[in-house]
């Protein structure tokens, strides 16, 4: 069985919403990918993101780690207007994210792959540590190796740790992503068809890694076309249909809702 949802009164209440996209609009040429999308994800919530391929559900994921600049609208982050941050700063303020294609560092490890998040924060002391092993270069790699080793065994991993990463089934792969981008602690996770290819084994694994996220206060915008899946992980759910927000609701409300079961859910 797919781990579910904690109730809400599990996670602690935060001031002000993680995440809040406003009136989000894009377009390429004469096409608008997505149209006055406004939502928002506190801390500690799994908010779904569902709707047919082509809706802008990926844009939106562009546009909300910073890949992508919106035509009009803004993204908030803590408060903070980040519309126009650069994706490693954003990155460096909590934002982590998993692709519908895997881009793992396919000739390196495993546990490379996961140490590679946590490269940016450095060693201190520059060049000159490294040279002469300082204790303070050697305290923080012995932390992050073993952070890693943390990460690497919730996910299931452990016994790969030294696989090259590009020799990995995409179910395994999708695991390895997701190890890397909650090494260095998100504060926001956006997950792009994260069971994609899994097994159900893997799929369970990493439900029960999005619950622990939560619990921790990590706020989670999941996009996944497996209806059940994110149904059994979200608190609330939105749907996009052709670039625009069709509904947003509790899972129990939109899997009712009229016209997404007949623009979608069928």
């Amino acid at each position: 069985m797919v781990a579910t949802r904690p109730g809400r009164d599990a996670v602690a209440a935060t001031a002000g919403p993680a995440l809040e996209v406003r009136g989000v609009t894009k377009r390429f040429g004469g096409l608008t990918a997505i149209r006055e999308v406004s939502l928002r994800v506190e801390a500690g919530e799994v908010r779904g993101l569902i709707g047919p391929n082509g809706a802008g559900k990926t844009t939106l994921f562009d546009i909300i780690s910073g890949l992508t600049p919106p035509t009009s609208g803004t993204v908030h982050l803590d408060g903070s207007d980040v519309t126009r941050q650069m994706p490693e700063r954003r990155a460096r303020s909590g934002v982590r994210r998993t692709f519908q294609r895997t881009q793992l560092y396919g000739r390196l490890s495993v546990e490379d792959n996961v140490l590679a998040s946590m490269e940016w924060r450095g060693g201190g002391g520059g060049l000159v540590a490294d040279l002469v092993a300082a204790p303070s270069r050697r305290r923080r790699e012995a932390e992050r190796r073993e952070r890693a080793t943390a990460v690497l065994e919730a996910c299931g991993l452990a016994d790969l740790r030294h696989r090259p990463a590009g020799s990995l089934p995409i179910g395994q792969a999708r695991l390895v992503e997701l190890a890397r981008a909650i090494a260095d602690r998100p504060r926001l996770l956006l997950l792009d068809e994260p069971t994609s290819g899994l097994s159900a084994q893997e799929t369970e694994r990493f439900g029960e890694q999005i619950q622990r996220l939560r619990s921790d206060g990590v706020a989670v915008l999941l996009v996944e076309h497996d209806v059940g899946f994110v149904m059994g992980q979200s608190d609330r759910v939105v749907v996009l249909n052709l670039g625009a927000v069709l509904a947003e609701g509790t899972p129990d409300e939109i899997q009712a809702h009229p016209e997404v079961r007949a623009a979608y859910l069928g």
